[in-house]
């Protein structure tokens, strides 16, 4: 791990990565999104986050996520859920690359582990202020969403609207197809026990289908990820 004064301030710079780039999208103190653009035939290191949870979406083309002992396909939007110390690497299989939100609850770029990696990283932490550039006027940066005015922005195949609701039965009615990451708030069963918290991705079927039982007692901020057709 990078003590605390090794670390890099990511909030305005895009950092470069032997496999392509990533930036910082949205960072609220409680789950961070992220933007990575994978090249053709490049792949991330077969790492780990012991401690925090990891949510990937593809947002363009056809992406592959190995796992130590399989694998498996993804087309935008397609999504995972990594647990903390689930090793995972992830391969742009499409000719123009791959778009990658990726999301990190908690926000912590230094709680990782590479086990594996083709450009000689393994076991070396995330990157550092020699891998930082200013994040160019064409990167997608996301506000804090508002009751009643989602924001919404085209990449790469999808359109992402940040929303927010105050009642569980707001999100009863979510288009199919959606994905949903949780940004803020959640639901949980009347003993107050979550059901659906912070950082979750899931399909906006299934959170319909919670939140015919169990309420949003502090509502929800949450990111909608849906796919556009050409």
């Amino acid at each position: 791990m990078q003590s605390a004064s090794d670390r890099t301030d990511f909030r305005n710079v895009l950092v470069k990565k032997p496999w392509g780039q990533e930036y910082l999208m949205f960072d609220n103190g409680l789950v961070s999104l992220w933007h990575l653009f994978i090249r053709h035939g490049e792949r991330t290191s077969m790492h780990c986050h012991p401690t925090k949870k990891t949510g990937i979406i593809l947002l363009s083309g056809e992406a592959s996520v190995s796992f130590l002992n399989d694998s498996r396909t993804l087309r935008a939007p397609g999504k995972l859920m990594i647990r903390e110390g689930l090793f995972h690497s992830t391969a742009a299989l499409s000719p123009e690359g791959v778009l990658v939100l990726e999301t990190e609850t908690p926000s912590d770029k230094t709680d990782l582990v590479r086990l594996e990696d083709e450009y000689g990283r393994q076991e070396k932490p995330y990157e550092g202020q020699d891998a930082a550039m200013p994040l160019g006027e064409d990167c997608v940066r996301l506000e804090p969403p508002r009751e009643g005015e989602p924001r919404r922005t085209r990449l790469g195949e999808c359109t992402l609207s940040m929303e927010r609701v105050s009642e569980g039965s707001a999100l009863l009615e979510r288009p199919p197809g959606e994905v949903i990451v949780v940004l803020e708030g959640g639901l949980c069963s009347r003993t107050g026990d979550p059901v659906l918290s912070v950082g979750d991705v899931v399909s906006s079927e299934t959170v319909s289908r919670l939140a015919r039982t169990f309420p949003a007692p502090r509502g929800v901020s949450f990111l909608a990820v849906r796919r556009e057709e050409a």
